[in-house]
């Protein structure tokens, strides 16, 4: 079994970072290069040198997580749907030419597209139709610009500020992180779609962040904090954005990823904050297992059949019940820790105590048809091996 991937699995004392920054970087470069390749001539006709830009960064792209971020996620996206459409092929090459630009990718570009909702760090400006972008070469931090002018013909110049972009306009979104941030995404920031906004759609996005929502993920990041301390950097290695929903009376939590779309999550709030921190485990887990599928397969499909998936209550295929499994076992391991720290509030072990008989059951039925599967790759061994040695020797 490869050593490496274990960290996927779950925390570990020595991650080896430059693993996570190679694959991210490998499966951007083979989206941008795929965007180009099919629709070049069509980015080309509404922006002037941003096909280049994209171009110098593909020959030679410094080795990070840059591309484990919505924009390379909606480049991947336009490509799957398989339509010929020059409008959203334009609109994912900018929103990668402006990620690549946040990470010192060096040149000078312009576009100029239909009115649309732009995020820049901690702001959200909408209505920006135009964009001319120069990012200096030798004086990154200090020497890059780009100039946002909007749909109302005002004009926005913002300038890099160490790691972030600095400048007028545009509204504040909420964030929650220790080490860096993860934004609260309400539906304003999020980029509409002539096509139906197919990737938030289902989540239905609050129209505002109230104060208890923010809260709550503060609060959920501190039970993570004061229990396993382990998940922080976990999380916020592949965590970027929050897309806030509603709480629905019907259901205890709402929560989900998108395997195109890296780096983004949506969940419910405010819920108190061992939920959060639930929630924070289990898609987060998602995360590394879409990454780790970028490396290749977790099974060889000679499985062919249909298990049992508590979490949705339907039959799925192997891959899926191991994504299941990797989830809820990450989760198990929260809840081991909450329910042995006795400096818990009572409600936290209580909450403990009410859903894990309920967990642990699923969690048996996702192990029994993943154990000793020859269908498992090494990679899927990988993920689940280290888990479910773990679990088996948690403490009763």
């Amino acid at each position: 079994m490869s050593h490496w991937v274990q960290q996927f699995s779950l925390p570990c004392a020595e991650p080896c970072e430059s693993v996570f920054d190679t694959i991210v970087t490998s499966h951007g470069v083979a989206v941008a290069n795929c965007l180009l390749e099919r629709h070049a001539d069509d980015i080309a006709r509404a922006s002037d040198g941003l096909v280049d830009f994209i171009r110098c960064w593909i020959a030679a792209p410094p080795v990070s997580k840059i591309a484990w971020d919505i924009a390379f996620g909606r480049a991947h996206l336009a490509l799957k749907d398989g339509r010929h459409d020059g409008a959203v092929a334009l609109d994912a090459a900018v929103r990668v030419g402006l990620r690549l630009a946040a990470g010192g990718q060096s040149g000078r570009w312009s576009a100029q597209m239909a009115p649309t909702t732009i995020q820049l760090d901690d702001r959200v400006i909408d209505a920006v139709e135009q964009i001319e972008v120069h990012v200096d070469e030798d004086r990154w931090d200090a020497g890059s610009r780009l100039c946002l002018r909007l749909a109302d013909g005002s004009a926005h110049l913002w300038r890099r500020d160490g790691d972030q972009w600095a400048g007028d306009g545009g509204s504040r979104l909420a964030s929650v992180g220790s080490t860096r941030p993860i934004y609260l995404l309400p539906r304003q920031a999020l980029p509409a779609d002539e096509n139906g906004s197919e990737i938030f759609q289902k989540c239905q996005p609050v129209e505002r962040i109230s104060p208890s929502m923010a809260r709550s993920f503060d609060d959920g990041m501190a039970v993570l904090q004061q229990n396993v301390p382990d998940y922080l950097p976990w999380v916020e290695r592949v965590l970027n954005g929050i897309v806030v929903c509603p709480v629905e009376d019907q259901y205890r939590l709402v929560s989900g990823s998108w395997e195109d779309v890296p780096g983004f999550v949506h969940m419910s709030s405010p819920h108190a904050g061992i939920d959060i921190a639930e929630i924070l485990v289990h898609e987060c887990a998602h995360q590394y297992f879409y990454m780790l599928q970028r490396v290749g397969a977790l099974d060889d499909a000679s499985d062919r059949a249909l298990y049992w998936s508590p979490p949705i209550r339907k039959k799925r295929p192997l891959s899926r019940i191991l994504m299941a499994y990797h989830a809820l076992a990450n989760v198990q391991l929260l809840y081991n820790a909450v329910r042995h720290n006795k400096s818990n509030p009572p409600q936290d072990i209580r909450y403990v105590e009410i859903n894990e008989p309920d967990l642990q059951a699923a969690i048996r039925a996702l192990d029994a048809p993943l154990r000793d599967n020859p269908a498992l790759t090494t990679l899927g061994r990988g993920l689940y091996a280290p888990l479910a040695a773990r679990l088996a020797a948690l403490s009763p």
